[in-house]
């Protein structure tokens, strides 16, 4: 986001081109306020003290997509001749060629003279123990401890009919995923804080009917028998409540506290969303082996993780652009 410099323009040009520079930074400002609080715009200089970390954000998100492994590129007429492609698929109830095929075509302009497509296969990994025959030097041990990978949930994301584009997507993607955990974030805060608030009430409401003071005895004269046990216990969980509440409260009761907070989270998005590149050595069974005297094949993957969200697996492809009828 940072302005153009280049004084070969005309003053006028280059007048344009900050200007145009600065309504995209303030429209992406904008959408990322919108996004993950829109109370954060009480805050004075919001849009000014939101670029740099906007910034780092982005740049996060774009050097995740970098890592992502491949493309691999698949023979149309045997997509499981790829080793990951093969290992990914085992024992799935739907193959890459029905999972292209079922794939919105309308994503793909007609118009375009590109003939390949790009797209990140993403999958949920899961790992078991299964019990069998492995050989451990010249000892063949027959219930030996293994554990099997199967993967499951596949999906194609970011149809493109160039590389470039399909990570831009995918860029674009991972942005706004991080946003929306952020915005999760702050809202899960803001609800814990309400939440003991209301639990404050009730506690104080408590003390009052066991202190004897309550509306009864203001309207009516109608006084209630006060209970010191209860009183004191109650009296203790108030105590610890109020101080609870004072401890979260510090920091996010204004709305130039959230938007420190907002600055905090965009800094550190690889907290809310990160990529870690895994290899896994499989035999034909997908059961995972390091002894180099089995036949197996590496395969390797980007691991995905979002905040709470769990992981997902992936890795770019490409494949001949369908034919369309």
């Amino acid at each position: 986001m940072s302005t153009s410099s280049d004084w070969s323009l005309s003053p006028l040009s280059w007048i344009k081109t900050w200007y145009n520079e600065r309504q995209l930074e303030k429209k992406l400002v904008e959408h990322v306020v919108e996004t993950v609080d829109p109370k954060i715009r009480l805050a004075s200089g919001y849009r000014s003290q939101l670029l740099e970390p906007i910034e780092v954000c982005l740049q996060h998100s774009e050097s995740m997509v970098a890592s992502i492994p491949g493309p691999i590129y698949l023979n149309p007429s045997d997509y499981d001749a790829d080793p990951l492609i093969h290992a990914a698929f085992i024992g799935s109830p739907v193959s890459l060629k029905e999972l292209i095929e079922k794939q919105d075509s309308t994503l793909i302009s007609p118009e375009s003279a590109e003939h390949e497509m790009f797209a990140l296969l993403t999958m949920s990994k899961r790992e078991t123990t299964v019990f069998g025959p492995k050989l451990q030097g010249d000892v063949l041990i027959q219930d030996a401890q293994m554990q099997s990978v199967t993967f499951s949930d596949h999906k194609l994301v970011s149809l493109a009919t160039s590389l470039e584009s399909s990570r831009e997507q995918l860029t674009h993607f991972c942005f706004e995923m991080i946003l929306e955990s952020i915005s999760s974030e702050i809202a899960a805060k803001r609800t814990d804080i309400g939440e003991l608030h209301e639990h404050l009430k009730r506690l104080q409401a408590m003390s009052n009917i066991f202190s004897g003071d309550n509306h009864a005895k203001t309207f009516f004269g109608h006084v209630t028998p006060s209970d010191p046990e209860k009183l004191l216990k109650v009296e203790k969980m108030l105590k610890e409540t109020k101080d609870e509440l004072s401890q979260e409260r510090k920091g996010y009761e204004t709305p130039e506290d959230w938007l420190n907070c907002l600055i905090e989270l965009l800094r550190h998005p690889e907290n809310m969303m990160n990529v870690h590149v895994k290899s896994l050595r499989l035999d034909w069974k997908n059961v995972i082996t390091e002894s180099s005297a089995e036949k197996a094949n590496v395969i390797t993957l980007a691991q995905c993780s979002l905040a709470d969200e769990g992981q997902r697996n992936a890795t770019l492809i490409c494949y001949p652009k369908p034919n369309k009828k």
